[in-house]
């Protein structure tokens, strides 16, 4: 299949969160409802995990692995695009370790570009591969340890507005995508993959559209594309 259009959105910041502009407004991006919106429990999980190994080392670990995710991305990114990535020292373990899961691509239709959707979010996919001859909406993660699919829900939440914003700006390229992948590259093993069907992007989908109007709801705004805003 050929490659999609490539679209780009200007990051501008509002109120000190991510959005983008499409078409001359500021659509929040997906990362940004997701952190605004992050339930209680995760909240309060974080902040025992800072206190239990204290504030200055959990910043140095969250910083460290931030780091390490920005490097792969743009390495991943120059792969997936044909060009030669050097790869540093700090990021081979996870490098090694995501390289299987690239290797079985058969097509790639789209890397990073610009997606948005008329629910009111905007965001930047990895990439829109074929794996066993169906499309896949892929994203790319760190990880120091192995994740349970409980620990990420808020990756297959992305995901799945990931799949319907690609679904919406190239509807005219009659591309229905129905199907994700969260990889998660880790240091000194094989990366995780998390494949995501049909039905279950359709769930997620649902508990992400709730998330997206209670962050307007917060801001006492209207959500784009919904009859009334809701807690």
């Amino acid at each position: 299949m050929p490659r999609l259009q490539h679209h780009k959105a200007k990051q501008v910041s509002v109120n000190r969160k991510r959005h983008y502009e499409i078409d001359g407004q500021a659509l929040p991006g997906i990362t940004t409802i997701l952190n605004d919106t992050k339930p209680k429990a995760a909240r309060d999980r974080l902040r025992a995990w800072q206190e239990r190994i204290g504030k200055d080392e959990a910043r140095r670990i969250t910083t460290n692995a931030s780091r390490c995710g920005t490097q792969l991305h743009k390495l991943l990114r120059q792969q997936l695009n044909h060009e030669t990535p050097e790869i540093p020292e700090t990021v081979t373990g996870y490098w090694d370790s995501i390289q299987p899961v690239i290797n079985n691509i058969e097509d790639i239709l789209l890397v990073e570009g610009a997606i948005w959707h008329p629910k009111g979010f905007a965001g930047y996919p990895d990439a829109l591969v074929m794996l066993d001859r169906q499309l896949h909406l892929c994203d790319w993660k760190t990880a120091i340890r192995p994740k349970t699919a409980e620990d990420i829900e808020d990756y297959f939440l992305q995901i799945a507005a990931y799949v319907h914003g690609v679904n919406w700006v190239y509807q005219d390229e009659a591309i229905v995508v129905e199907r994700g992948m969260v990889a998660i590259a880790l240091d000194d093993q094989p990366a995780q993959t998390f494949p995501l069907g049909p039905a279950e992007l359709e769930d997620y989908w649902e508990k992400f559209q709730k998330r997206t109007r209670q962050y307007y709801y917060r801001r006492r705004m209207k959500p784009p594309g919904y009859e009334e805003a809701e807690p």
